[in-house]
């Protein structure tokens, strides 16, 4: 027998603050899964910076153009897919070098990418369909284990970075 599916669609106005009705909705869909605290709120972290990403670079904060925010539930992972009408991101991601940003030589920004890789198990860029460049992201529900649950900063801590 197939896995069973369920997608929830947002389209959020590019307009800072929307990002956190699909925190919230993200949010809700994990808890509803059984994911742990702790990679819920990661899962959070990393939906509003791509709705952030989506919101400032790819529309210029324009409210009259939405955010797409599909969640795609399955048995064992969440899906979520942020499209925006952007070009898509740089291909090669950059880790934030903390010391040049310290010293002024690099800007106090850049986060947001890295992040997203940090804290997920899948992350792609640059995917394209009809809604236009998808940042698509995939988080996987681990057995329950009440003594050890995962940490904050999971994926960082499995090399993904």
């Amino acid at each position: 027998m197939a896995a069973e599916q369920r997608t929830i669609e947002l389209q959020l106005p590019s307009r800072l603050g929307y990002e956190r009705v699909a925190m919230e909705a993200v949010g809700a869909a994990a808890k509803l899964m059984g994911f742990h605290a702790a990679r819920v709120e990661d899962l959070r972290t990393a939906v509003s910076e791509a709705c952030i990403n989506a919101m400032e670079h790819a529309h210029q904060f324009n409210a009259a153009t939405k955010v797409v925010v599909a969640l795609t539930l399955g048995d064992t992972s969440l899906q979520i897919d942020v499209a925006d009408k952007g070009k898509g991101t740089p291909d090669r991601i950059q880790p934030p070098d903390l010391t040049k940003m310290f010293s002024g030589e690099q800007q106090v920004r850049g986060w947001g990418m890295f992040l997203i890789k940090a804290l997920l198990d899948e992350v792609q860029f640059n995917v394209r369909s009809d809604l236009g460049n998808v940042t698509r992201m995939v988080i996987r529900l681990e057995p329950s284990d009440e003594e050890h649950p995962p940490t904050r900063w999971a994926g960082a801590s499995r090399g993904r970075v």
